[in-house]
């Protein structure tokens, strides 16, 4: 019966939502949904791991704000570990932790990251912070995980 356009609508709800802002803080609406990020996402939990990191890198040079941008980074880090790309995986984990830094998953993506390449003492700084945000199984396990790795490593070099 009554027809309103989709910028009609989009307009009652930024003017509803401007009234709101200034009893709270501020929040980001997001009216639409990033396809590569969809997609990136999709491709993921499908085991396609280059499309994941193709649809991925674009999804994080769009604008997608620090709440949708942090977990995508950090998604992209363990894509390219995955994929053997540890140099890549290490700049968006880096950049995952520079948006926000309470972000433990992407702590525990750049201790694998630096695992891998062997960098133990920057690997256990980053579970240990990790650890510090959120004590939970994964971050636990990646801690007892490096130091089984380590206590190996010393007893093959005897």
């Amino acid at each position: 019966m009554f027809k309103i356009s989709k910028a009609v609508a989009v307009a009652s709800l930024l003017v509803a939502v401007s009234g709101v802002a200034e009893a709270q803080a501020t929040k980001t609406l997001y009216l639409s949904e990033n396809g590569n990020l969809e997609r990136g996402m999709e491709s993921l939990r499908q085991g396609n791991l280059e499309a994941a990191a193709k649809h991925l890198r674009r999804a994080v040079r769009a604008d997608l704000g620090t709440e949708r941008l942090v977990p995508a980074l950090s998604n992209l880090c363990a894509v390219e570990y995955a994929l053997g790309e540890l140099d890549e995986a290490e700049k968006h984990c880096s950049k995952a932790i520079g948006e926000d830094r309470h972000f433990w998953r992407a702590y525990v993506n750049r201790g694998n990251v630096y695992k891998a390449q062997g960098s133990y003492d920057a690997a256990y700084a980053d579970y240990s912070r990790a650890a510090d945000i959120s004590s939970n199984d994964l971050t636990v396990n990646a801690l007892a995980s490096l130091e089984a790795d380590q206590d190996r490593l010393v007893a093959q070099a005897k």
